[in-house]
């Protein structure tokens, strides 16, 4: 039986994420923990020249990559508003949500002239927010943490660690997206070649031609 060949392109029906709006923009969290939450088992009262820094984790401590999502539950209905924007309206709808990640506080120091370095249990935060955005019925949530910075004030009590104030910011994109198919003309992608180690030829040492084997009078 004979096929006939395969064309180079092809119309493709794809699924995809549609973005319907995408807004990147900054939150400042405050946060009361105390310590046991924080599960220290070093004293930090006698470390000199202690900072703090912060580490995006899961649940369970694992460092997250860039740009990682993190879970958001919308906690109101959504309300739409109409907006004047470049003399024309659009309707939007007020998003109401809570974001929840983890984050481990790393304390470094010098504690009887040696360096010293503790890693906090993960610690959930929880952060409150609501924005416009075109999000309509059937549109979801996606949030990403994209960076993180902050603070940390520590509270001593009869010199041991009672408690820590956090001053947490994110910058943070928020995306409403729906699941869509899509129509696209395009190539079909090809293998790539296998990588092989490949033999040098062997490499011949310098001659002296001056003087070896010389030159013809």
């Amino acid at each position: 039986m004979s096929h006939s060949p395969r064309p180079t392109q092809e119309l493709l029906c794809i699924n995809a994420e549609k973005v319907y709006d995408w807004v990147v923009l900054q939150n400042t969290i405050r946060q009361f923990v105390s310590a046991e939450e924080l599960e220290i088992d070093h004293e930090l009262d006698n470390v000199k020249h202690l900072t703090t820094h912060f580490i995006l984790t899961d649940e369970r401590g694992k460092p997250l990559g860039p740009n990682a999502e993190v879970k958001v539950k919308e906690i109101d209905k959504r309300e739409e508003k109409t907006f004047v924007i470049d003399g024309a309206l659009v309707t939007l709808e007020k998003v109401s949500f809570v974001k929840v990640f983890f984050i481990v506080i790393e304390f470094r120091g010098i504690h009887d002239h040696t360096h010293f370095v503790f890693k906090s249990c993960p610690i959930r935060v929880e952060a409150h927010e609501s924005l416009f955005l075109c999000a309509p019925e059937g549109t979801r949530l996606v949030v990403r943490i994209t960076d993180l910075d902050g603070t940390a004030k520590l509270n001593f009590h009869d010199d041991r660690l009672k408690s820590v104030d956090l001053t947490l910011t994110t910058c943070q994109s928020i995306q409403a997206v729906a699941d869509v198919t899509i129509e696209v003309k395009a190539d079909f992608c090809q293998p790539r070649d296998i990588l092989t180690e490949q033999c040098q030829a062997p490499v011949v040492p310098p001659q002296c031609p001056v003087i070896f084997p010389g030159h013809d009078n």
